[in-house]
């Protein structure tokens, strides 16, 4: 495991707070630690108002020991450019089966890379107009999260830490997925197959999204009742599309389709209330509401974890049933 200095180090690197400038994408050193080459120009977070910095330039072969002593040195937030941080996603993807399974690699770290791994796979296949090549990319990485949760002791919290915490769909997804396969085992569920399928349909909940346009989903500040009417389509668009998945449940579809519905049958599509929402509906539905206040968005700054959870008990037993919220707050540990 990382020693304290490191610790200290990555919280710095990673903070959720910090902006990264357009064209650059944080990477995590979990990342830089599987690479035996680093075949792309690395950079560190410069100054407010600063481009960044150049730290390594690309091909540099570089030892474990070397890596080490190089991470240490940083005392800002590693960033590669966007397209090199795909490049580099796509690297992970293919050899995910070796590093997942290696035990040397602490939890938190498996997290880091199995979360890169996941974003070409994703952003690459979400916008096509098919969507059974987003499942299937979907399933691929569901499986690792689903091994990943059985395999570690992660927390939400230590989740929490080491995730990415902007608007990219691959970012919430991922986040949403973990955090689900978390609250799941605390809630009780301990079927492989289950798991399975809470993974998956979690990659999948937001599926809809893709048909909202991109300036409602970037705009700055509040949506006009028209444009909110745009994005409260997407647990309907979402299901259409996966109904014509014939390879999925009619749970995982229930996830997309009904994580904004309400205990109290205020939500939406349909307002249904509590015992007519599938129950991993209702567990989806507080993890990504809570994902979504701690991300960074164009309209509004991240809530803090604590700020977050306020929010979920505010709305319990309304919005989100009790005993999940209940859950939630015993594994933040806040």
């Amino acid at each position: 495991m990382p020693s304290a200095g490191a610790s200290s180090m990555l919280g710095g690197l990673l903070d959720p707070q910090a902006r990264v400038p357009s064209g650059y994408e944080p990477i995590h050193p979990a990342v830089m630690r599987q690479l035996n080459r680093w075949d792309v120009d690395v950079f560190v977070l410069g100054a407010p108002g600063e481009p960044p910095l150049l730290f390594r330039e690309s091909g540099l072969a570089v030892q474990d020991s070397r890596v080490e002593r190089l991470l240490s040195t940083i005392d800002r937030r590693v960033l590669v450019r966007t397209k090199d941080y795909y490049t580099l996603s796509e690297q992970l993807l293919a050899s995910l089966e070796t590093i997942q399974d290696g035990c040397h690699v602490p939890d938190t770290d498996r997290f880091a890379i199995l979360q890169t791994a996941a974003a070409a796979a994703l952003e690459s296949t979400i916008p096509l107009v098919n969507p059974a090549r987003f499942v299937n990319a979907s399933r691929r990485i569901s499986d690792h999260f689903v091994r990943l949760a059985e395999t570690s002791s992660l927390s939400p919290a230590s989740v929490f830490a080491i995730a990415r915490h902007d608007q990219s769909a691959f970012t919430h997804a991922t986040n949403v997925c973990c955090y689900s396969l978390i609250l799941a085992e605390e809630l009780g569920v301990t079927d492989r197959a289950q798991l399975d399928e809470i993974a998956l349909g979690a990659l999948l909940h937001d599926i809809g999204m893709r048909h909202v346009p991109a300036e409602i989903l970037r705009k700055p500040g509040a949506l006009s009742p028209r444009e909110m009417e745009v994005v409260r389509k997407h647990p309907q668009l979402g299901y259409e599309e996966l109904l014509s998945t014939t390879s999925l449940s009619l749970p995982q579809m229930l996830m997309a389709y009904q994580h904004h519905e309400h205990v109290d049958g205020r939500g939406y599509p349909v307002g249904a209330v509590r015992d007519e929402i599938h129950p991993w509906s209702r567990l989806l539905a507080v993890v990504d509401v809570f994902d979504s206040l701690t991300g960074r968005r164009p309209y509004r700054p991240p809530f803090s974890p604590e700020e977050a959870m306020h929010h979920l008990e505010e709305r319990s037993g309304t919005q989100f049933e009790k005993e999940v919220v209940q859950c939630w707050r015993q594994l933040l540990q806040l």
